[in-house]
């Protein structure tokens, strides 16, 4: 709901990250969010004009917002983060560029904005998301979509929340984290289910 928020506020998604002159990331989106989350304080003492583990921003560590960790797992002093942005060219989140819901073309609803993880071991303040070039597409894979619990949990654009089965093919997977792929998903009793390519060919033809 924060990025959400941030839309609504700014016209945009927030970039995934935003980067230094040689276009290296510097700061995460989870970091540009804080405000959203009644983080004002931690936000404010967040230096900008160092990198994420610069030695002022190194102090704030520490202080992770309770919210990016899986709920019963939060423990003070704790940095790693359980909710991912997937980035990549392909999904809402292309790097530092920023997308508004206009960019979205396969749908609000459809279109995966985070995702949970347990495997990836990232730290909340570095700009650093699960890659759609490289992640896992096997449900549960620490390398992709994964839990603690057994159906990973997903929130869409429009701030739906789905769980994900454990069967759901790589395919599906895919084209849920797309943007403007062209792919066409539905929904039943047994989770999503990819109903057409990105060429909107049914896929019964192939």
């Amino acid at each position: 709901m924060a990025v959400v928020n941030y839309h609504d506020t700014t016209g945009q998604y927030p970039p995934a990250y935003i980067a230094d002159a040689s276009g290296r990331p510097m700061h995460s989106r989870r970091v540009l969010v804080l405000p959203y989350i009644e983080q004002d304080e931690l936000y404010k003492q967040y230096d900008f004009s160092e990198s994420w583990d610069g030695p002022n921003n190194s102090k704030l560590a520490a202080r992770m917002p309770r919210m990016y960790a899986f709920h019963g797992d939060y423990q003070p002093g704790r940095t790693t983060t359980n909710y991912l942005a997937v980035v990549g060219p392909e999904t809402v989140w292309p790097g530092v560029r920023k997308l508004s819901s206009k960019d979205v073309t396969d749908g609000l609803t459809s279109t995966m904005l985070i995702v949970e993880n347990r495997g990836a071991d990232i730290h909340w303040m570095e700009p650093r998301d699960l890659s759609f070039a490289e992640m896992s597409f096997d449900v549960n894979s620490p390398a992709g979509v994964s839990s603690k619990y057994s159906d990973p949990a997903v929130a869409m654009l429009d701030g739906s929340l789905h769980q994900l089965r454990k069967n759901l093919s790589p395919a599906t997977l895919r084209a849920l984290l797309t943007r403007d792929g062209g792919e066409e998903v539905g929904m039943d009793d047994g989770g999503w289910t990819l109903l057409t390519d990105g060429r909107k060919r049914p896929l019964a033809d192939h």
